[in-house]
């Protein structure tokens, strides 16, 4: 018997600290241009969570698409973890072949326990 997929999306902000929420608690995600170095994640329950777009790094060179595109690959990952067995993990970083920022995912467990 396979287990449920758990999800998790790990949350950092400079300003407003970092937490981990599951991704299926998660019902909104978007990008306002008014506050541009973040995006916005509405969880379950009204519960708001803020995503430094840009980790360390300024925004000033950001374009228009940039957040919104962000937003949409999260809803991305987290539907292709959530297809696939056992927990994962999603996070904002920094490709470091390509600079390019996006949304990694890694195995919450590595390798199965021993007991």
């Amino acid at each position: 018997m396979m287990g449920t997929p758990d999800v998790w999306v790990r949350v950092n902000s400079v300003t407003f600290g970092s937490r981990m929420v599951r991704a299926d608690t998660v019902e909104q995600v978007r990008w306002d241009g008014k506050t541009p170095q973040h995006l916005i994640l509405t969880l379950h329950g009204g519960d708001e969570v803020r995503q430094d777009v840009r980790p360390g790094e300024p925004i000033g060179d950001m374009d228009d698409t940039e957040g919104p595109d962000l937003a949409e690959h999260l809803v991305s990952a987290i539907a292709r973890a959530a297809d696939r067995p056992g927990g994962h993990m999603l996070d904002l970083k920094r490709d470091e072949n390509t600079g390019a920022v996006g949304w990694f995912r890694t195995p919450l467990v590595d390798k199965p326990w021993a007991g």
